[in-house]
């Protein structure tokens, strides 16, 4: 089975699994379990002496997922939680099975939280008695535990592997060689910024004589008939136009035509350097 690197299609979708399971196992043993991933060609046909995990991944991240335990290991493990003695000839039992269990609230949260670095927020949720998925993508979780070898299938639905990660794409994601930062990026660093609008119903041109003759009482007349619309300025560019109107005793703006919002970017020069 050929191992999955950063180089192949799944690695983006596999490592946050592989990573979460080495984190979990070493948890277990105490001591650092390494897991190493392979992809396999076929589809699982269903087996009887099987113990399947399904998921369902929301948010940044979706679709399902399965994970696949050979009895024999899942024994094998189960008893080296339970604190029993290892003994392959030992009956499968209820107990076994909610060991192996409660691994998988730690398991999802891990492989959640890796997932954030590519896909943003993402919920994974576990539940049990699932089938393998049909038609999936399949990687083999590999890894020698002091209680025997652990090879988990783990089993990737269409759906998940058609999300889209949101901070990288495939092997830039993992490089270690950070991105360029975008200008929507750039923009964004932006939109918190508290600016000020004026309302402008007019203008007028006076001399320094006729403002030191203004007294209370003075009319100063616009070059704005009644009916024109009243603009909005962002410093002194103008952004919008619109009526006037009164909104709780207090002067309003119903805007009637914006500006080209994209011109107005351009002029801005927010471009990355």
């Amino acid at each position: 089975m050929p191992e999955i690197n950063p180089e192949n299609s799944l690695y983006l979708f596999a490592e946050p699994f592989r990573q979460a399971l080495s984190e979990v196992l070493s948890d277990v043993f105490g001591t650092a379990c390494n897991v190493s991933m392979s992809s396999e060609s076929d589809s699982p046909a269903p087996e009887p002496n099987a113990l399947c995990f399904g998921m369902t991944a929301a948010g940044g991240l979706r679709g399902a997922a399965s994970i696949n335990f050979e009895k024999a290991e899942a024994l094998a493990l189960a008893q080296k939680l339970l604190s029993e003695g290892q003994d392959p000839a030992a009956k499968f039992s209820e107990s076994h099975k909610r060991a192996v269990e409660g691994l998988l609230p730690k398991f999802t949260e891990r492989a959640a939280a890796a997932f954030a670095h590519g896909f943003g927020e993402v919920t994974l949720q576990w539940n049990t008695g699932d089938k393998p998925i049909l038609q999936a993508a399949l990687v083999t979780l590999s890894s020698d535990l002091p209680s025997g070898p652990l090879n988990v299938r783990l089993s990737l639905a269409p759906e998940m592997l058609g999300s889209s990660p949101t901070h990288a794409s495939g092997a830039t994601a993992h490089s270690g060689v950070p991105e360029a930062p975008s200008h929507d990026n750039n923009l964004d660093l932006l939109l918190g910024v508290d600016l000020n609008l004026t309302l402008r119903f007019g203008q007028r041109t006076l001399t320094l004589r006729e403002i030191m003759e203004l007294s209370s009482g003075s009319i100063i007349e616009l070059d704005r008939q009644v009916q024109e619309p009243a603009d909005l300025l962002l410093g002194d560019r103008l952004i919008a136009r619109g009526e006037v109107v009164i909104v709780d005793g207090n002067y309003g703006l119903r805007i009637t035509e914006v500006s080209d919002p994209q011109a107005g970017i351009e002029r801005m020069n927010l471009t990355a350097r």
